[in-house]
């Protein structure tokens, strides 16, 4: 299958990184998520690279999503 050049610019990352499922309606067309990897950085802090760029609303609502699931009720 060939995909127009502005279809595989927006959802294509990585040559080959595309999900084709086949639905109700037809065929869906997905990018493909890449696995998260864990390094050190150099300052020792740990880095996590999930692939693709992540917003600071992503990092800030998992950070929020950690802290929620650490509280339990006294």
């Amino acid at each position: 299958m060939v995909l127009p050049r502005g279809v595989r610019e927006e959802i294509v990352t990585v040559p080959g990184d595309v999900l084709l499922r086949r639905t109700a309606d037809g065929l869906l067309l997905t990018a493909a998520q890449a696995p998260a990897t864990l390094t050190d950085g150099d300052d020792g802090l740990p880095v996590l690279s999930v692939g693709r760029p992540v917003s600071n609303a992503e990092i800030l609502h998992a950070i929020e999503q950690g802290r929620s699931d650490r509280r339990w009720d006294a």
